[in-house]
């Protein structure tokens, strides 16, 4: 039990290490629509036990400005 805490405490630094690395290159994060630090998108994504989908969104120049977290929802086909 303890070592998935300790994994589950790994996986939200590893997360939260890239997120700050794209917010220091200027890449604006977004949690359903709301704008968020990389602390609460790892706390809000990882905590909230929804799943949720990346979108990459670039500029106009095609660098990339923003990413969005979106929750979906399990869908049976």
């Amino acid at each position: 039990m303890r070592e998935n805490k300790m994994d589950e405490l790994t996986d939200k630094l590893n997360f939260l290490s890239k997120l700050s690395f794209y917010a220091n290159q200027g890449i604006r994060l977004y949690v359903q629509n709301k704008r968020l630090s990389p602390e609460q998108t790892v706390m809000t994504v990882m905590e909230e036990g929804s799943n949720y989908m990346a979108d990459y969104v670039d500029d106009e120049n095609g660098s990339l400005s923003e990413i969005r977290f979106d929750r979906i929802s399990d869908c049976a086909v």
